[in-house]
């Protein structure tokens, strides 16, 4: 792998979808969200001021990955992971 170049992450294909994957800070899954409600329920931690630890980078096979960690003492951590997903092959 080259890091030493500006080239783009890789986009989407057209048979791939950006979601929003809900981790608690164990790993384990709690599901999948629309990238729409996970930036709603951020934007909501954000404004009631809670610390919100976020940074960008890729998967093994080169994919962009986004993770944003809203912080909860009182429970578990929520982190999103915000990645491309395949979807199901569609007969003709």
């Amino acid at each position: 792998m080259d890091h030493g170049t500006d080239k783009p992450p890789p986009q989407p294909s057209p048979a791939q979808r950006l979601v929003a994957i809900a981790y608690d800070n164990h790993g384990s899954r709690w599901g999948t969200n629309t990238p729409a409600n996970a930036e709603s329920d951020i934007a909501d931690e954000r404004a009631a001021g809670t610390p919100i630890d976020e940074w960008e980078t890729t998967d093994r096979d080169g994919h962009p990955l986004r993770v944003v960690r809203i912080p909860d003492a009182s429970w578990l951590d929520t982190i999103f992971v915000f990645t491309t997903e395949a979807r199901p092959a569609v007969a003709a």
